[in-house]
């Protein structure tokens, strides 16, 4: 009996695997069809104007950031980093791939957290035309946070609005964002993300460039809330000053909750073609694309400055 019990385990294996491995095909399919769909949106049909008045921070910012460089159309960013689940959770290594478009600004985020070892959470957070969608899942199988709506839409757009730092030629852009005068050094950002308008307020330090952003954003069960990020380890990039590091915190009624810490390792502007082409050419030939964000690990990242 020892060995139809072994059998029977064996087999047990077997099937759970073959179950996660076809779970991780329809999800990187599924992240694929949400890329392409990112990069096809239409670009806008207006001109950009060249020249703007802009509040007095913000123009030193852009002077800083920019200069006279081109406007990047997108962005591929990966990032290590913890993740934090909830403010009684222990934080865990997170490995992350995101794609950004300029106009109209978007995104896609994939991400891994390994909650035990061996145990992975992966997730993916977007921002398109107007609409933003949460899925979260157990080693790409079972579905844990499935949801999109009004609430997720405004914390998308904030969530994009805080990360253009990233590819800060799209916050200079007037067809989509607004900037308002606060004092020397604040200013606050309007997004037009579809239908939708969001704002977040920017302070400046000293070297003129960044320190937070800060918004009132919806949390899960539609409550408003104080949301907000802070910037550091800033670098040159393709001709723009980007930070290599992020932290992002919610305020809550018993106190801050720092859940997001990333930590940059690459990024490259203006390769969306090349990569949502390797996508394509994978789902056609009925293999398991490789994300075109990048491949998502299985063991803990190796953390990068």
């Amino acid at each position: 009996m020892a060995w139809l019990a072994s059998f029977v385990v064996l087999g047990f294996i077997g099937v759970i695997g073959v179950i996660i491995n076809v779970g991780r095909l329809r999800f990187q399919r599924r992240t694929a069809r949400e890329l392409r769909a990112l990069v096809a949106v239409p670009r806008s049909s207006l001109p950009r104007p060249e020249v703007v008045d802009l509040p007095t921070p913000v123009a030193r910012y852009r002077e800083l950031a920019v200069g006279d460089r081109a406007p990047a159309q997108t962005l591929r960013l990966r990032h290590g980093g913890t993740f934090c689940m909830s403010p009684t959770a222990k934080a865990g290594p997170i490995r992350g791939n995101q794609l950004f478009t300029a106009d109209p600004p978007g995104f896609v985020w994939v991400g891994r957290v390994r909650m035990f070892p061996g145990v992975w959470v992966d997730a993916r957070d977007m921002a398109i035309a107007g609409e933003g969608s949460m899925r979260v899942l157990l080693d790409d199988t079972i579905a844990i946070v499935d949801a999109r709506g009004p609430h997720l839409d405004q914390g998308a757009a904030l969530r994009l609005l805080a990360e253009m730092v990233w590819y800060p030629t799209s916050l200079f852009d007037p067809r989509y964002v607004a900037w308002s005068a606060i004092d020397a050094d604040h200013a606050r950002a309007t997004l037009r993300f579809g239908d939708r308008e969001v704002s977040g307020v920017f302070e400046f330090g000293p070297d003129g460039l960044p320190l937070r952003m800060s918004a009132e954003r919806f949390m899960d069960k539609g409550e408003l809330r104080p949301w907000g990020g802070v910037y550091g380890d800033w670098r040159t990039v393709s001709g723009m000053r980007v930070p290599f590091e992020a932290e992002v915190t919610w305020q809550l009624a018993s106190g801050p909750f720092s859940y997001a810490h990333w930590l940059v390792e690459s990024m490259e502007y203006d390769e969306e073609q090349a990569a949502t082409a390797r996508g394509t050419a994978s789902e056609r030939s009925g293999r398991a694309p490789a994300s075109t964000l990048g491949a998502l690990p299985d063991d803990g990242p190796a953390l990068s400055r």
